[in-house]
């Protein structure tokens, strides 16, 4: 049975949503970073996170660069914002430096910010979160 892991950095509930969508699917629980938990290795990691002002948030970043390179095999990225438009390359690049294999094909998923997007991420955005979920795991036969 493949390690699969779900991890996820929210300031609101958006991430949080698609993060426990994408981990029923893999049948693990999501786990929010800031909470106390050990990953020692994994053979797929989903990493889900917020976007703000355009990047992921500064503190997800740094849980990153404390990834251990050479446990973690696969990942798969995933991201609410606003836009919905991918802003993750500082992600990407971090996990690429240390040698993680990155699932080519990220989910974008629009989520609510003040008076924008209101009821986002919503049914349809889940309902996303579960296909990418379901293809990730198909492309790294899990």
């Amino acid at each position: 049975m493949a390690n699969v892991n779900v991890i996820y950095h929210s300031r609101g509930n958006n991430t949080r949503m698609i993060a426990e969508a994408i981990a029923e699917i893999c049948g693990v629980e999501a786990i929010d970073i800031m909470t106390p938990h050990n990953i020692t290795s994994s053979d797929l990691l989903f990493i889900g996170m917020g976007i703000y002002g355009g990047k992921p948030d500064n503190v997800l970043l740094d849980y990153l660069d404390q990834l251990p390179a050479n446990a973690i095999l696969g990942a798969a990225v995933f991201s609410t914002s606003a836009t919905g438009k991918d802003h993750m390359a500082l992600a990407i690049n971090q996990l690429e430096h240390k040698g993680i294999q990155v699932y080519p094909r990220h989910l974008n998923l629009k989520g609510h910010f003040l008076f924008m997007n209101k009821g986002k991420p919503g049914e349809m955005e889940v309902r996303k979160a579960r296909a990418f979920a379901e293809e990730v795991l198909g492309a790294f036969n899990y």
